[in-house]
């Protein structure tokens, strides 16, 4: 009996000690992978296209990698960090995705009945009044409610009057001023009788006739989730989202987020963008770090594992469904949509772009990783500055399955 036990304890001891060894091994291996990947990347830095950005590679389990690169401000040679925020443009729409199915489960709204049913202001598509709006036709971008240049031309506010010689200022940001309410804003740009409506608001295209992609429809969610609850939609997102993520990085205005931490935006790699803000911030005014983003993306995975924490299975079952046939489809596209989640060749997410940025969020279903890539620097007066974050996502996607 005393040999049998001996043997037995031997037997533990040596596969303990072989368990150890393995670890070790795995580790030392992916810090290999991972300085490697670095290395890659900070070739594609040192070409100089892109500022700052940062990047973060995800699985189920949490962050795996996730490095800053170049500066989030070049004048005084500030690093680009994880914990660098900036604003991440349309990915914001995703929480509005989480959040409309958040208020359904609470029992405040159903996202198949018509939007007037939580709207202070009646919203109808003048060529075509007897049909209404649904929730569901906003978040998947059939609504018929169209991003006229009315609404770009009223949206954006600079932050600052005074601005260095060297500083880029789109044409269509507004002096600064007070920022209108999102209800009073929406009213005015959809009511029949807003001063905004001009009926260039609404596509001649019947509710749930077309994909036609829309900031104004998206923002409009975001108010009837505020209607709906009775909670303004950025303290909404802090319940239900950010803070039981531990998105402590995030905010939805300057004031709420650590300004020693946020990054300067670039129109090229030599030129400042103004400072600027938005009136529709639920569809593109998220300010977050690549590191909070990157936690964000795991519960968006595990959602889709029908393992999430924000919401029910059904509730992620229903947010990952595509929505659209092939007639609503525009012509040549097969790519697909859930609420708010984008179906491409990057997988399941989002991609944001606005006037000094650009931000990938997405995940491979199939092997459930997920890649996360913010820049700082406009794509539109470069035309070098694209294909490198293209470039950056590629290396990224190299690595992927190498990192454990």
């Amino acid at each position: 009996m005393l040999r049998s036990t001996l043997v037995l304890l031997i037997s533990i001891l040596m596969i303990s000690c072989g368990q150890k060894i393995e670890r070790k091994e795995n580790i030392k291996s992916n810090l290999k992978v991972k300085d490697s990947l670095t290395a890659q990347i900070e070739k594609i830095n040192e070409q100089g296209k892109i500022v700052g950005f940062s990047v973060a590679i995800v699985d189920t389990t949490g962050i795996i990698y996730n490095r800053g690169f170049g500066f989030s401000d070049s004048a005084s040679k500030k690093e680009y960090s994880t914990e660098t925020i900036q604003y991440v443009a349309s990915v914001s729409k995703t929480l509005i995705g989480v959040s409309l199915f958040k208020a359904q489960e609470l029992g405040k709204l159903n996202i198949d009945e018509p939007i007037n049913n939580y709207l202070p202001f009646e919203v109808i598509n003048p060529n075509f009044p007897k049909t209404p709006i649904t929730i569901r036709q906003l978040a998947i971008h059939t609504s018929s409610i169209t991003d006229s240049d009315t609404f770009w031309e009223n949206d954006y506010f600079l932050v600052n009057n005074e601005h260095s010689k060297n500083t880029g200022i789109p044409k269509y940001f507004n002096e600064p001023q007070s920022k209108k309410p999102l209800s009073g804003f929406l009213r005015e740009l959809l009511a029949k009788n807003g001063k905004l409506n001009n009926d260039e608001n609404f596509s001649k295209n019947e509710p749930n006739q077309k994909f036609d992609y829309s900031n104004v429809g998206s923002t409009l969610c975001a108010l009837i989730i505020e209607n709906a609850t009775g909670t303004p939609y950025q303290t909404f997102t802090k319940k239900y989202i950010l803070d039981p993520l531990k998105m402590d990085s995030s905010g939805w205005s300057i004031d709420n987020v650590n300004q020693n931490n946020r990054s300067t935006l670039y129109a090229t790699n030599e030129q400042i963008m103004a400072d600027y803000t938005t009136v529709g911030f639920p569809s593109t005014g998220l300010i977050t770090s690549s590191n909070d983003l990157a936690k964000f993306l795991t519960e968006i995975m595990n959602g889709y594992s029908g393992k999430g924490n924000l919401l029910t299975k059904s509730s992620y079952n229903e947010l990952f469904k595509r929505q659209l046939n092939k007639s609503q489809l525009p012509e040549g596209v097969e790519a697909n949509v859930g609420i708010f989640m984008d179906y491409s060749k990057r997988g399941i997410g989002y991609n944001g772009y606005d006037a000094g940025l650009m931000v990938y969020m997405y995940f491979n279903p199939e092997n459930m990783i997920g890649k996360v890539v913010t820049i700082n620097t406009d794509t539109d007066f470069d035309e070098e500055v694209r294909p490198t974050l293209d470039k950056i996502w590629e290396m990224l996607g190299k690595y992927e399955t190498k990192l454990k």
